[in-house]
């Protein structure tokens, strides 16, 4: 494997990694905003 195959795979994998995230994010931020909780039920 060359190294730029090597960072290919990498970007991809921290790309990924970022949407993911990134998306959990936004989620929790919203349900926050909205006073839920963020895996669908009550906690207490």
């Amino acid at each position: 494997m060359t190294l730029v195959q090597k960072r290919v795979i990498i970007l991809v994998v921290v790309a990924a990694a970022g949407i993911i995230l990134g998306r959990l994010a936004v989620r929790f931020f919203i349900n926050m905003l909205v006073g839920g909780s963020l895996f669908g039920g009550n906690f207490l």
